[in-house]
């Protein structure tokens, strides 16, 4: 009856009950709603004594000694209040627990008084022997908002304490974002640097400033300091190597490269991280030719002589397999030396100590250079068989999505229609969504006509492109707008020469045809996808900005739904940061760069 009517703030019934209770029962849980009773019922005498009675029963109890100080400030004796607290802190002295402070310092916060919470903790450390609490002095000037505190005593713990910088590492992300925050990132900028040219001996100074360095995206100068760190502390190449790995693990491809070259460079032969190094600066390399369309044959061919090289240095036949898989992809899908792929494919599934799944990709692989030279059922035959070894895993939805589009490239829709049925629930959330794509675009197309000839046309110019036979697969598609102008695939025969005209590296005609897309069929399932690849199109090959950034504006409000909308969103605001108060007053963007009639 006394939680009833204390829940329906009837608080004169409540009390009536609570009294009746209380005396024989006087726990934690009864005493709060009890002593908020009084307090609504300004009975501030009776509040007191109950309080101050359980602090004598509490040797410990600093929850009910500070709920003293809690009930003089609701009494508005906020002067009275504050001498309490002064002496619940004078108290404390060398004899006292630190765990004492601690629980009195607890309180302070739970109060939201920071000042006081700290006062307590720095008292701790003045008095009381190896206390140390500059973590949480930090922690605390970081909820008050002082920040440049805040570092001080972060950076005071790290002079003390240097394998602390990991702590701090997980604390300092809960007060600065470091994409907004700049002014703060900047002060611990400079008050790390000044650390670590005055003790260049601590690595904890190190650490956290190339940490500091990453989070902000500068990598550049986290890379001065890696080199710096790696050289003082004699690691031989081992930062620099994880920090290079860092870099591509973030898309920071030409500053991984030239870590991985200092590696190389500096150390000798068999050093270990000189050896990983010159393997896995190919995978970087790769890497950077192939998410840039602008790549050259020079290009290429030099990636391939650079495997060559690597290749005939590893005498262990086993540990060759990734750099020839890596070939092997490079001569059959770039450089298009069909039958040396397959080759060297075919001989990647002989190789000793190869894992069952690394084989299966293998594979799959072997597959797709089959379907390249136009073998489709010995394909087929390949895909079905990882499907069936890897039924419940990842692998076989890859393969078995694969087998469905050879059945669609070679016009067989119902059965690959089927197939891809059973992938739209895949584990594998990319290859649910292309599995979705290709079945709308099937339900959307097939039996359209009273003949197949147009969709069994379209799907041959895809096959086409796979292969790279780009002029035979133009045709196909102009046979189709020339025969049927108004067919249902128009948007998707404009998106397919989109894809050819980028493959060629024909940037402004690949422009021209996302634009038609854009403005002719606004309405269609294409059109948030030529928005989102003409802004990257404007922001990557164009160099132009300003038109990727108005074009990621248009994708977030008129395609709210989109799959791309994420993406957009990151890139928005990242354009937004570089623009000027007035610029984003005009555009109606607030100072985080979100637009304010929009909801992020």
């Amino acid at each position: 009856m006394a939680q009833y009517y204390y829940d329906n703030a009837d608080y004169e019934k409540a009390k009536l009950y609570y009294e009746k209770i209380y005396s024989s029962n006087p726990s934690t849980s009864l005493y709060t709603e009890y002593l908020n009773t009084l307090l609504e019922l300004k009975e501030y005498k009776e509040a007191e004594k109950i309080t101050k009675k359980k602090i004598k029963e509490e040797r410990f109890g600093y929850f009910f000694k500070v709920k003293l100080g809690e009930i003089y400030e609701t009494k508005g004796e906020t002067e009275e209040a504050n001498k309490y607290y002064s002496e619940l802190i004078e108290k404390l002295d060398a004899k006292s627990n630190p765990s004492e402070y601690s629980m009195l310092s607890n309180e302070f916060v739970r109060l939201l008084k920071y000042d006081l919470a700290i006062q307590t903790l720095e008292k701790c450390q003045t008095i009381v022997p190896n206390a140390n609490y500059s973590i949480s002095i930090a922690n605390l000037y970081g909820m008050k908002g002082d920040f440049e505190k805040m570092i001080d005593s972060y950076l005071n713990q790290i002079e003390k304490r240097p394998t602390d910088v990991n702590r701090i590492k997980q604390y300092l992300p809960r007060s600065i974002n470091f994409q907004e925050d700049t002014d703060i990132a900047d002060m611990l900028r400079v008050k790390l640097l000044k650390k670590v040219q005055k003790n260049p001996e601590n690595n904890g100074y190190y650490d956290l400033l190339i940490w500091m360095f990453q989070q902000t995206g500068d990598f550049e100068s986290a890379y001065i300091q890696v080199k710096a760190y790696d050289k003082r502390t004699k690691a031989k190449g081992e930062k620099i190597y994880k920090f290079a790995k860092l870099c591509a693990s973030n898309k920071q491809y030409d500053l991984a490269i030239e870590s991985y070259e200092t590696v190389i460079k500096n150390e000798n032969e068999s050093n270990f991280f000189s050896i990983a190094s010159k393997q896995e600066i190919l995978d970087v390399l790769r890497k950077k030719i192939f998410s840039n369309a602008s790549y050259t044959t020079s290009d290429l061919m030099n990636l391939k002589s650079r495997y060559l090289k690597t290749i005939a240095g590893i005498p262990n036949i086993s540990d060759r397999a990734p750099l020839v898989e890596g070939l092997a992809y490079l001569e059959g899908f770039y450089i298009h030396n069909i039958d040396t792929a397959e080759i060297l494919y075919r001989d990647l599934l002989s190789y000793p100590g190869v894992s069952l799944k690394d084989k299966a990709l293998h594979k799959i692989s072997l597959a797709d250079v089959l379907m390249l030279k136009n073998e489709v059922w010995d394909a087929s035959l390949l895909y079905m068989q990882v499907e069936k070894q890897f039924k419940e895993d990842v692998i076989g939805s890859m393969a078995k999505f694969k087998n469905a589009k050879l059945y669609y490239y070679t016009g067989d829709f119902e059965w690959s229609q089927n197939q891809l049925d059973g992938l739209k629930a895949s584990t594998s959330k990319l290859i649910s969504n292309d599995a979705i794509d290709l079945s709308l675009l099937i339900t959307d197309n097939y039996n359209m006509d009273t003949t197949l000839i147009n969709m069994q046309q379209f799907a041959q110019a895809d096959l086409l492109i796979f292969q790279n036979r780009l002029p035979e697969a133009i045709k196909k598609l102009d046979s189709i707008t020339t025969r049927a102008p108004n067919h249902s695939l128009a948007d998707e025969i404009l998106y397919k020469k989109y894809e050819i005209a980028y493959k060629k590296q024909e940037f402004e005609q690949s422009k021209i045809y996302l634009e038609k897309i854009i403005s002719v069929f606004s309405e269609g399932i294409l059109a948030d996808n030529a928005i989102y690849k003409l802004a990257e199109l404007e922001e990557n090959q164009l160099n132009n900005p300003k038109a990727a950034f108005a074009l990621y504006e248009k994708l977030l409000f008129d395609y709210p739904g989109s799959l791309f909308v994420v993406e957009a969103r990151k890139r928005y605001r990242k354009y937004a940061e570089t623009l000027s108060p007035t610029e984003k007053f005009e555009k109606g963007i607030n100072t985080d760069g979100v637009k304010t009639d929009i909801r992020f």
